[in-house]
């Protein structure tokens, strides 16, 4: 780092802490920190938490009273957080826990320390539990309502699982029907012998039908397509599992600000459940302007971003969007060579889409889209002498197919048909002898979600698979099946840290192309390799980068070789190679990824996270090679903001596990570079890397 950038962020830092720091209270101190001891059964997180009681948030974790208010310390609150956390362990099933202490120390004039200290005593195990009135209904009924039940015997009494077992044998019964099921819990403890009784006496009731649907306010949306994604029918058998999925699915279609399912119990004898439902509509016009820059091995780039979207586009509920991203790319500076840029490259992006609810069935959304790019092939060192050519593509792309969700929109289903015309162009230099690309091919698309959470997942897991089938009578240059099954895992260590995990692997099985792949790129190129290269830069699979391989830069994963049509200008690269300037990624026909990373926090918003990363690329067919593992060990940060956690992630190579055994891997597995001299990566993204 420079001397004068540290000398300003430190200018920076005492300015925080000097200037802009808030007065002290002039009457009371501000709690410095809150500690409790004692607390092993239960979080001392959790605890904490329910106090009134805190310690003063810290800007950046360092000063209190930036940016956030102090918190002021109070007698008589501390006095009723004292009998909070008592009742809290009641509650937990430590109904003889006592605070036995509790300290107030002044650490200095402005600031004291809150120590508690609590004995747990003996915990109260459940004995038995029972539920009255099951009998009445049919044995399916009655098992999912004590598979609902969250107390086991000989384990810790909890109120949480307590009031968790009433509501869901309640939801159990309704979701066999049964719409007007009650029930009543008595607990019966007994302190002396630590142990508790739990009693369940249930009140079914009757079988219910769902009786008249009404959808209140609708304005501009039309009642029929919200009708028939609703898929609810008057006179059919209840089922509140049913009107979960209902409203999910009113949610999910991207017009409503609220969407509220009211279910009229009012009369249990007649067995009969009308339904409301009360929509608020949400802005139908989006318009989108923004911007980005990117730096990177690859290269620096800046762009706009135009968008406009209407949601019930000419009516019926049709959402129509249209997106451009122009930008520029400052050619060839990247992170790595900061030199001044030669060349400004344009690119563009622009995307319409339009999407048709209710299509065929009511929760089948029907789409078509079309999408034109203007973008260069660039590759790390590319441009470092001034005559290495670079090329482009003219890409236009459509897509038309339909997506249904099924299994209370847990699994999504999305076959399309897509067309593809790649037309290479020279940015700079001439053009080698590529041509157009013509791509045709039907995919589907299959995603089985169970995450708690799509944006910031704390539990749950993913499987997703993409399975393409190109040419092979769909037309098109190229034939080829290509497929990527994937999971993801996210387990909860504790109540705010997270073990993730995801596994995929990749088969291309090339049909009319591939036949100069078994050995290295000729040089000078053939016009067989050419072709061959060409199209594995559009289909090949590639690893390396901010939701991959973290270890390495952008496609850095995997065999390298000279691309015939980027041959850089060099006398070395004529006849050499070898040469590292020489090599390029060429993506491979199987791919292979593993990573695994626990997420912390650090400070709110500030989260952590430890990871480990390998991968490989083979350009043999259906052949994984575990002998490359290229594994990048590393630690991240995530800022959390409204749209999502900004990540920067850190990943370092370890040496002689790149490929086994050997320090340095063979110059055809290329060269990803250093960062101050270390072999790192850096990546800064928005989202989670998975």
């Amino acid at each position: 780092m420079k001397p004068r950038l540290v000398l300003w962020l430190v200018l920076f830092a005492l300015a925080l802490s000097g200037c802009g720091r808030k007065a002290f209270p002039a009457d009371s101190p501000v709690v410095e920190s809150v500690t409790l001891e004692g607390s092993d059964a239960v979080s001392r997180d959790d605890v904490l938490a329910g106090l009134a009681t805190a310690k003063s948030p810290r800007f950046l974790g360092i000063w209190d009273g930036v940016v956030f208010d102090y918190e002021v310390f109070d007698d008589a609150l501390l006095e009723r957080d004292l009998e909070r956390i008592e009742r809290y362990y009641r509650a937990r099933g430590f109904y003889e826990a006592k605070v036995t202490a509790a300290r107030v120390v002044k650490t200095d004039d402005h600031h004291v320390r809150v120590e508690l200290r609590v004995h747990e005593g003996p915990e109260v195990l459940v004995e038995e539990w029972r539920a009255q009135g099951l009998e009445t209904v049919d044995i399916e009924a009655a098992t999912a309502a004590s598979v609902a039940v969250k107390l086991r015997r000989r384990t810790r009494f909890d109120e949480a699982d307590y009031e968790a077992s009433k509501k869901g044998i309640v939801d159990s019964l309704a979701n066999h029907g049964y719409a007007f099921a009650k029930i009543v819990g008595r607990v019966t403890v007994d302190v002396a012998r630590h142990t508790a009784k739990i009693r369940f006496d249930v009140t079914p009731g009757p079988r219910a039908r769902y009786g008249r649907i009404d959808i209140v306010g609708l304005k501009s949306i039309p009642e029929g397509p919200v009708r028939e994604n609703l898929d609810i029918t008057e006179g059919a058998p209840y089922e509140k599992a049913e009107l979960d999925d209902a409203k999910t699915a009113l949610v999910n279609l991207g017009v409503f600000a609220n969407v509220d399912v009211r279910q009229d119990l009012s009369h249990p004898e007649s067995g009969v459940v009308p339904v409301k439902v009360v929509v608020s509509e949400a802005p139908l016009r989006t318009l989108k302007i923004g911007g980005g820059m990117r730096l990177d091995v690859l290269e620096w780039s800046s762009n706009l971003t135009f968008g406009w979207e209407h949601k019930n586009f000419l009516g019926g509920m049709r959402r129509f969007s249209i997106e451009s991203k122009p930008g520029v790319v400052f050619f060839p500076t990247s992170i790595d060579n900061l030199e001044w840029p030669r060349r400004f490259l344009p690119r563009n992006r622009v995307r319409m889409e339009l999407r048709q609810p209710s299509f065929i069935e009511g929760r089948t959304t029907g789409f078509v889209a079309a999408e034109f790019n203007v973008y260069p092939v660039l590759y790390p060192d590319l441009g470092k002498s001034s005559s290495d050519p670079v090329i482009g593509y003219l890409e236009t792309k459509a897509q038309t197919g339909a997506e249904r969700a099924f299994f209370a929109h847990h699994l999504y289903v999305t076959p399309s048909y897509n067309w593809q015309a790649n037309v290479p162009f020279a940015y700079l230099g001439t053009q080698k002898d590529i041509h157009t690309v013509f791509l045709s091919f039907p995919e589907l698309d299959l995603l089985l979600d169970f995450r708690d959470d799509p944006i910031e997942p704390h539990r749950g897991a993913l499987v997703s698979n993409v399975l393409q089938v190109a040419g092979n009578g769909f037309g098109g240059d190229v034939s080829d099946v290509k497929v990527q099954p994937e999971v993801r895992t996210y387990v909860p260590i504790s109540k705010k840290v997270t073990f993730a995990t995801r596994a995929t692997v990749g088969f291309l099985f090339p049909q009319n192309y591939g036949s100069t792949l078994a050995s290295a790129p000729p040089v000078p190129p053939t016009e067989a390799s050419l072709r061959d290269q060409q199209i594995l830069l559009l289909r090949a699979f590639y690893s390396g980068g901010p939701t991959s391989n973290r270890g390495y830069p952008f496609r850095g994963v995997g065999p390298h070789g000279v691309l015939g049509f980027l041959l850089p200008s060099t006398a070395a690269c004529k006849f050499d190679a070898s040469a590292e300037s020489c090599q390029r990624p060429l993506g491979g026909l199987t791919l292979w990824e593993a990573s695994a990373e626990a997420r912390f926090p650090i400070w709110e918003p500030l989260r952590g996270a430890l990871f480990i990363d390998a991968s490989d690329v083979s350009r043999e067919v259906a052949h994984i090679r575990f002998d490359y593992p290229h594994l990048s060990p590393g630690f991240g940060l995530r800022y959390g903001t409204p749209v999502g956690p900004v990540r920067l992630d850190v990943g370092y190579r370890i040496p002689f596990v790149q490929e086994v055994g050997t320090e340095k891997p063979s110059y055809t597995e290329g060269n990803p570079g250093t960062i101050f001299g270390l072999p790192i990566a850096i990546h800064i993204a928005l989202g989670e890397s998975f």
